[in-house]
This record gives structure tokens, C-alpha cells and sequence, in this order.
């Protein structure tokens, strides 16, 4: 909870009676804001411990069998992963299900980057720059206009299974969104809706390259991501418009449960093309996959 969002609740001349509610309200939000970082903290450490247990048995069987050793990445296993979930929670803390998968690039699965419960819409567009790489949606396409007429694709959300192993695919439509100042398919960035300050998760399991600010178009404050997919060193998974990052470079991210950021309020900026779809004004992240030449080189999203 934010200053300026807990001021809401001091009101002038309210009664004293109301304002205790509201102070109520207010102390009950800044508590769970608390345990949520406490949360993120505790969860970036297990996953590092977790790592470097691993690493020491795996690096070591590795010196002996083949005289090389092994990238802390590339330790990160689907085999090795059930174990870092585990370790990522508090002890009294069950372990909840990844956020559902809604698109993939050949066999690398994406991950909702928001909770399906904030989500408000999903769409695909072109990316602005050449090294974008083409996401397949697991998703069908959505008619644009009946989307635009509902504000939106009526998307509901069915009940998961917490114990289930696979991660789920998220149900409902996408939405395909042109730009007309760009060329190519509509499938090599994703539009990624929910309200200013919701948890932003990362896509991908991976290694977190670059985290840094920026100013979109010139003018607004941003932050992009970068991140490394497990087992995909020439992909640079970039994030942008989040604030309040919780990750830096170096750390180890879980696909769909490690929160990264929040979603970052542009819509008092910027017009979103997503809001035609949605019944707020279309805060989202923007998530795109580019080609570098380099393992651990980054490229920005250019515009949004």
C-alpha cells in the first residue's frame, strides 16, 4: 500500500468512529504489503540455497565424470525444480500452483505474468523492434470487434487443482491487436492486463540479467527486466511498465511464482490500445522475447 492510497482513507471531517475504520483498513493493507515482501525476500533466499546445494553436488559429479563444470543455470533443472519450489516458501507456508501458461516459443513454455485472478485481458501485438522472436498462443483468437463491443473476452475463471504437478493453461481467448507504424504477424508482443500495483510474476524459469530504469518514449519512468531463460542463453525475455522491482541481477526467477514487480500506473500517461478491450483504462506489463547474439546480452522492447 502506497501513501497517496492510504490517504484515501484520511478523510477530513470524518467522525472518529470512521476514522478508526479507516485507519483500520489502512494498517490491515500496509500488514499484508509487509508479508508480501517478507514473502518475496524469503523466497529469492531459498532459491539461491537451493541452487547452491545443488550446484555443489552437481558441479562436483560433473569435475569428476567429464573435467568440466556446469553453469548455475543449467543446474536448474525440471527435474531439480520441484525441490527449489519447495524451498522457496516460509516452513508453515504451502507452496501455491505457478500461474497458468498461455503461450510458448517452440518447446519454451510462458507463463502468465500477473495471478489469473487480476488478469483483465491478454492480447498479442507487433513488437517494435527486428530481433523479436514470434510467441505461439495456447490460447484461440477472439473476434476484435464482439471484444471491443464487451470491453473484453468474458474470460472466467475455472477452478484449479493446488495439487496438480503440470502447470494449467490459462482458458478463454486472446486478442490480436495491430499497430498500424508496424509490420510483421501479431504475435511477437503480449499485452499483459491487470490494475496499477498488482504482483507481476516471472514468465520464464531463468536467471535474471539486467534489471534498470528508463524512460519510455522519452518522457515516463519504467523499469525493464531482462531475463534469462533456463536453457536459452540466446533469448533475452525483456519485462516492461512494472515498478517496485523485487529481483536483481543474478537471481535465480520460477516460472509463474517468483514476483519480480508490480504493474506500473501509465494509464494517467499514456492511451493503451488494450483499454478498447478491458473495463479499466488498460494498465498491463508488455513482455516480449528477443534474439541477442551473445548469451547474457540484452535488447529493450523499444516502444511499447
Amino acid at each position: 500500500m502506497s501513501t497517496c492510497e492510504c490517504d484515501e482513507y484520511a478523510t477530513a471531517g470524518a467522525s472518529r468512529a470512521e476514522q478508526s475504520i479507516r485507519d483500520a483498513v489502512c494498517a490491515s493493507r500496509r500488514a499484508r504489503q509487509r508479508a508480501a515482501r517478507e514473502r518475496a525476500k524469503r523466497q529469492r533466499r531459498a532459491i539461491l540455497v537451493a541452487a547452491s546445494v545443488i550446484a555443489v553436488f552437481a558441479i562436483g559429479w560433473k569435475t569428476v565424470s567429464t573435467g568440466t563444470t556446469a553453469a548455475l543455470t543449467d543446474l536448474v533443472t525440471p527435474s531439480t525444480r520441484p525441490s527449489i519450489l519447495a524451498a522457496s516458501a516460509a516452513p508453515d507456508e504451502p507452496v501455491g500452483p505457478a500461474t497458468p501458461l498461455f503461450a510458448t516459443y517452440r518447446s519454451l513454455d510462458l507463463h502468465l505474468s500477473v495471478a489469473e485472478e487480476d488478469l483483465t485481458e491478454l492480447a498479442f501485438h507487433q513488437a517494435a523492434g527486428p530481433s523479436a522472436l514470434p510467441m505461439e498462443s495456447l490460447l484461440p483468437d477472439a473476434d476484435p470487434e464482439l471484444a471491443d463491443h464487451k470491453r473484453g473476452t468474458s474470460r472466467a475463471i475455472p477452478q484449479r487443482d493446488p495439487d496438480a504437478e503440470e502447470p494449467a493453461v490459462l482458458t478463454g481467448e486472446v486478442i490480436r491487436m495491430w499497430r498500424s507504424n508496424r509490420t510483421g504477424a501479431p504475435n511477437t508482443a503480449a499485452d499483459i492486463g491487470a490494475a496499477a500495483g498488482a504482483a507481476v510474476y516471472a514468465p520464464v524459469d531463468g536467471t535474471v540479467i539486467e534489471v534498470k530504469p528508463y524512460l519510455l518514449y522519452d518522457l515516463h519512468e519504467d523499469f525493464e527486466i531482462h531475463i534469462q531463460p533456463m536453457g536459452w542463453p540466446e533469448i533475452d525475455l525483456v519485462i516492461i511498465h512494472v515498478t517496485d522491482p523485487s529481483v536483481a541481477a543474478g537471481e535465480l526467477v520460477v516460472g509463474g511464482v517468483t514476483r519480480i514487480a508490480s504493474v506500473r500506473l501509465l494509464s494517467d500517461k499514456v492511451i493503451h490500445q488494450l483499454a478498447d478491450y478491458t473495463p479499466d483504462a488498460g494498465d498491463h506489463i508488455h513482455m516480449q522475447l528477443n534474439r541477442v547474439e551473445e548469451p547474457g546480452a540484452t535488447e529493450g522492447a523499444g516502444e511499447s
